[in-house]
């Protein structure tokens, strides 16, 4: 199983873009991992207005955090968070440094 959580600062993402960013995430695992690694779970958090805070100012930046399966090479796991960070800054209109993607094994427990 493959699993994603975004983060998004409230008014920064619309949420009529979910679906098609939790498909494009989808469709970057399907392509990069490949299809015998199960199924793919995106889910989302909304932080509230006036609650995200960068460098002391209102925050626009999201955070897709995934759970891979274990043993994915480094350039696999670069090669997937890069397909996902272009298809979010795609989709959304929102800047390279708006966005941190990372993949994590799943059994990482640290």
């Amino acid at each position: 199983m493959i699993e994603f959580q975004c983060t998004v600062q409230e008014g920064c993402i619309p949420g009529t873009l979910r679906s098609e960013l939790a498909h494009a995430i989808e469709c970057c695992c399907r392509e990069v991992l490949g299809m015998e690694q199960g199924p793919v779970t995106v889910s989302w958090v909304a932080i509230p207005k006036g609650f995200g805070f960068r460098g002391g100012h209102p925050s626009t930046t999201s955070l897709v955090r995934g759970k891979i399966p274990d043993g994915c090479d480094k350039g696999t796991r670069s090669e997937l968070m890069k397909r996902i960070g272009d298809e979010w800054c795609r989709i959304t209109g929102a800047k390279k440094d708006e966005l941190i993607v990372s993949a994590r094994d799943i059994s990482w427990a640290g």
